[in-house]
C-alpha cells in the first residue's frame, strides 16, 4: 500500500500496539523501519543516522565515558542506565538525542510517499525502553522544520553526492560546520555517509550542502564546469591555495604550510610511468630535505581510491593528494602536450616506470598527455621557481632543489640567531 510516510505514521501510532513499521522505496537509501508501542516511536533502522554514540557526543557526553558505558552494559539500554545513574547523562539530554534521531531519520521522508509493511512485534517490552520519543510530538515537528526547507533542499536523498572545489577552500574557514561538509564531500561521501559521520540532523545538513553549493565550493557531481586554464605562474607570484584529500588520510590546506617551504609536485595519473620513478628518487631524498625543512607536496590527477595502487604502493613519506577533476591543474597553468607525451627522452624513464608499474602504467585517468610541473615555494607562500617540464621526464634537476633547500635552511637559521 501506498501511503504519504507522515500520515501512515500518525495511524499507526494512534493504535498503540506493539508495530514494526517498515517504509520501503524506489530510492533504498531512504528506507526505514520504525518500531512503535503505546504511541511512542521506541528503535529507529535508517541509512543516514548516526551510531548512538555519535548523537550522545553532541549532546556533550565525552566519548571516553561512552567508551566506558559500552564496556560496561551488553546493549545500549544497559549503557544509558549506566550513564543516566552516575549522572554523566541526563534526561533531557537523553530525550533531545533521541528527538534529534528521529527528526532526522523523518525529515528525508516528510513529503515522501512510501510502501508500507506494518506487523505486530513479537517480543516487545512491557514498557517502552528509555530513549523512546512520542511519535505525535515529532511528526509535528519534522512537518515544521520540512516546511522551512528549499525544493533544492527537498530534492536531495542519501545518495546525492557533490564534487568540491579545491580552489574555494580559504573561504570556508571559520565555520565548522561548513569545514565538516566540504571535507566530507571532498573524500567522495554522499550526503547519507555525512550523515552518518556528522552530528548535523538532515535539515540542517542538507541547508549546509545548499550554502556551500551557492558559495561555489561545492556542486553536484553530474553538473558541468567550464575549464578555466590560467596563464603559467611566475617567480614572485603568490602560490594559489588549495585544500584537496590526502592519500593518508584527511586534507591538506597548501595555507596551512605556511611558515616552512614547500616543494610542490604536480604529477600525471597514479600509475604513471613517468612520474612514479621520478618520485622514487624523491623518496630517496626526502631524509635530507626533512633535516632543511622543506615539506614535499605530491599531486595526481586521479581519484583517491587510486593513488593507492599507484604511486601509494612506494609509501611516499610526504602528503599525496588527489585531484581527479584537475581543477588545481588549471589554475597552475598546466598544459597537455602530444609532443611532451612522445619526447624520446621519455623513453629510459617509461622503460623504468614500467617494470615499477607494469600494466597498471597503462591507466590513463585523462592525464596521458599531461606535462607534470614543479614548483619552489619559500616560507612566505610565494613562488621562487616555477618549472614546467617541457618533456614528460624534464623534470627539476635534484641537485638545484638541494641547493635550494640549503639556501632555505640557511635562512632559517639566520633569523633564529
Amino acid at each position: 500500500m501506498l501511503l504519504p510516510v507522515l500520515q501512515a505514521l500518525s495511524q499507526e501510532a494512534i493504535k498503540g500496539e506493539p508495530t514494526v513499521l517498515s517504509l520501503s522505496f524506489d530510492d533504498q537509501g531512504l528506507n526505514t523501519d520504525l518500531r512503535l508501542m503505546q504511541g511512542q516511536i521506541v528503535a529507529l533502522r535508517s541509512k543516514i543516522l548516526p551510531p548512538w554514540s555519535v548523537s550522545l557526543i553532541a549532546q556533550g557526553v565525552h566519548p571516553a565515558t561512552i567508551a566506558e558505558a559500552q564496556q560496561a552494559g551488553i546493549n545500549l539500554q544497559h549503557a544509558l542506565i549506566y550513564l543516566l545513574d552516575r549522572d554523566y547523562l541526563s534526561r533531557e539530554q537523553l530525550a533531545d538525542a533521541a528527538q534529534e534521531r528521529a527528526l532526522s531519520a523523518l525529515l528525508p521522508l516528510a513529503w515522501q510517499t512510501s510502501r508500507i509493511s506494518s506487523v505486530p512485534w513479537s517480543g516487545a517490552p512491557a514498557h517502552p525502553p528509555l530513549n523512546s520519543t512520542q511519535t505525535q510530538h515529532i511528526v509535528d515537528r519534522t512537518e515544521w522544520h520540512a516546511a522551512l526547507l528549499t525544493p533544492e533542499e527537498r530534492s536531495l536523498r542519501p545518495s546525492s553526492r557533490f564534487t568540491a572545489n579545491p580552489l574555494s577552500a580559504p573561504a570556508l574557514v571559520g565555520d565548522d560546520r561548513m569545514e565538516h561538509v566540504y571535507h566530507a564531500a571532498l573524500r567522495g561521501l554522499s550526503l547519507g555517509d555525512i550523515s552518518q559521520r556528522l552530528p548535523q540532523r538532515w535539515d540542517i545538513l542538507t541547508q549546509t550542502v545548499g550554502r556551500l553549493v551557492r558559495e561555489g565550493a561545492l556542486r553536484p557531481q553530474d553538473a558541468a564546469v567550464p575549464r578555466q586554464l590560467a596563464d603559467a605562474l611566475q617567480a614572485g607570484q603568490a602560490a594559489p591555495d588549495f585544500c584537496l584529500p590526502d592519500l593518508s588520510g584527511g586534507e591538506l590546506r597548501l595555507s596551512a604550510l605556511r611558515g616552512q617551504p614547500v616543494w610542490l609536485v604536480f604529477n600525471r595519473q597514479s600509475t604513471c610511468a613517468i612520474c612514479n620513478p621520478h618520485h622514487a628518487k624523491i623518496i630517496a631524498m626526502h631524509g635530507r630535505l626533512r633535516e632543511r625543512g622543506v615539506q614535499i607536496v605530491s599531486i595526481w590527477g586521479s581519484p583517491l581510491e587510486d593513488l593507492q595502487d599507484g604511486i601509494g604502493r612506494q609509501r611516499p613519506p610526504y602528503p599525496v593528494l588527489a585531484d581527479p577533476h584537475d581543477e588545481t591543474y588549471d589554475r597552475y597553468g598546466l598544459r597537455m602536450s602530444l609532443r611532451g607525451t612522445l619526447d624520446p627522452r621519455n623513453l629510459s624513464t617509461v622503460i623504468q616506470g614500467i617494470r615499477m608499474m607494469g600494466t597498471r602504467a597503462l591507466k590513463d585517468d585523462g592525464e596521458l598527455l599531461r606535462m607534470p610541473a614543479e614548483f619552489l615555494i619559500g616560507a612566505d607562500g610565494v613562488i621562487e621557481t616555477a618549472h614546467y617540464n617541457s618533456y614528460g621526464s624534464d623534470w627539476l634537476p635534484m641537485e638545484r632543489v638541494l641547493s635550494w633547500a640549503d639556501h632555505q635552511n640557511q635562512s632559517r637559521l639566520s633569523k633564529l640567531h
